[in-house]
């Protein structure tokens, strides 16, 4: 019996929703429907239109909606929105414009404000959904604020300012999207946590592929990123996973982590990066700025000048089984301290590492494959008898237990961070020429390894 009441009830609201097709005018056809209705939009020129009920908008032939100053093509102002098969064409930035719009009291809406950019999408609903869109030629593309769960996918952005500029958002996705040949950003992220961008491309972009600003967990999986200035920019944001993505011929950077803690960057390949019509000197991965706790591992950097660089107080970052191959310079390591460095293959590089101004860790129970390592191994137990000092900076650093044979690609964080709690173990008072010892300083050495008052 209660099985029987629950399908009536299921029965009676699924025939409470309808198919609704708009003739013309779709905002009229919205403001006639009731919430789970689908309102069915034909091939066509439509004027701005407002979603404030909880509606599927299902454009049939690509129907194209426009923006005006400060009036997105489409604002949605509802949870639970689905927006499917449309064409949207932005309005860029105009200052001028802009002005001239908020000066005119009569045309000024009251929910618009003078900072926000011209959008081609509003959203201020959670549960928002955003399929199968082409939009072109918008300040910003879709402008997302402060929503939970919102998806956009199998859509273009293209040669707008910044093509997707979410705000403060919580959860959602975006995937298989295009963003191409944007002024500034193809995708912005600022505040935002728990964002999955898996399997989309940012090509040609005048700043970056993607930026994602004093965000966390976010899982950035399977995309790629060519031609940009740099591909991937992650600023302030913790705990995000980088995995398997693809960064190539960028302009300057490949892939960057500045500010940024406990993010795990993995199986990435980053190559050829640098050059375009500046003649930059491009980097493949790039962790700096007082970067920390960072899990580098996995990734093949190739073609680049520097395959992989860490620059500026970064400590504590783990750098294991990674590939470097025919850059100019491996690893450059400039002004840290404290990182492990161990079980990477170093292989046709012009110089396999540079490590300046730092104190870093180049082994733990074992170190790093060189191709250019001439040592031997005596005991035949697979590392060699003989240091490999890092040819480059003035930190002198030492490997000092390099490996015969390149290192198997078994990544085992686990495992790692506990080698870096073991070995990476330098404090900068080991430094100075004097130390405080039972209320006694200790000023200087006869020998190594004793002290005098």
């Amino acid at each position: 019996m209660i099985y029987l009441l629950i399908f009536i009830l299921s029965l009676a609201w699924t025939g409470s929703c309808s198919s609704i097709v708009a003739s013309g005018d779709i905002q009229e056809a919205i403001d006639g429907a009731i919430p789970g209705d689908t309102v069915m939009v034909y091939a066509g020129d439509y004027d701005p239109f407002t979603v404030d009920k909880p509606l599927t908008i299902q454009g049939i032939g690509s129907p194209s909606a426009c923006a005006r100053i400060q009036e997105p093509a489409i604002s949605i102002r509802a949870d639970g929105v689905k927006l499917i098969g449309f064409e949207v064409v932005g309005v860029p930035r105009n200052q001028d414009d802009k002005f001239s719009y908020y000066m005119d009291q009569s045309s000024r809406k009251p929910h618009y404000a003078l900072n926000r950019p011209n959008s081609g999408i509003l959203v201020n609903g959670d549960d928002v959904v955003i399929e199968d869109l082409d939009l072109q030629g918008s300040e910003a593309g879709i402008l997302v604020e402060g929503s939970r769960n919102f998806t956009v996918r199998n859509s273009s952005f293209v040669r707008c300012e910044r093509g997707l500029l979410l705000q403060e958002c919580r959860g959602g996705k975006i995937e298989g999207c295009s963003f191409l040949e944007c002024e500034k950003y193809g995708a912005y992220l600022e505040g935002c946590d728990g964002i999955t961008i898996e399997k989309n491309e940012a090509i040609e972009n005048s700043a970056n592929g993607m930026m994602l600003k004093e965000s966390s967990e976010c899982f950035i999986s399977d995309n790629e990123f060519v031609g940009n200035w740099n591909g991937l920019f992650l600023w302030n944001s913790t705990l995000c996973e980088i995995q398997e993505n693809r960064a190539d011929r960028n302009s300057y950077y490949g892939m960057v982590v500045s500010s940024g803690s406990n993010n795990s960057i993995v199986n990435n390949l980053a190559r050829n990066n640098g050059g375009g019509e500046f003649g930059l000197l491009g980097i493949g991965i790039s962790i700096q700025e007082n970067s920390s706790r960072n899990l580098v591992a996995g990734n093949i950097l190739e073609e680049n000048f520097n395959g992989l660089d860490m620059t500026r107080g970064c400590r504590f970052n783990l750098i294991f089984c990674n590939e470097f191959s025919e850059n100019s310079n491996g690893l450059r390591l400039d002004k840290n301290e404290n990182n492990l460095v161990y079980k990477n293959n170093f292989k046709r590089n012009l110089i396999s590492g540079y490590d300046n101004a730092s104190h870093n860790f180049w082994n733990a129970t074992v170190g790093n494959y060189y191709d250019d390592y001439s040592g031997r191994d005596r005991d035949g137990d697979g590392t060699g008898d003989d240091p490999y000092w890092i040819p480059k900076g003035s930190s002198c650093a030492v490997d000092w237990r390099p490996l015969m044979q390149p290192a198997e690609k078994v990544i085992d964080p686990e495992n790692a961070w506990e080698d870096l709690a073991r070995y990476a173990t330098y404090e900068p008072a080991d430094d100075l020429p004097y130390k405080v010892e039972n209320q006694t300083i200790m000023i200087g050495k006869k020998e190594p390894g004793k002290w005098w008052i």
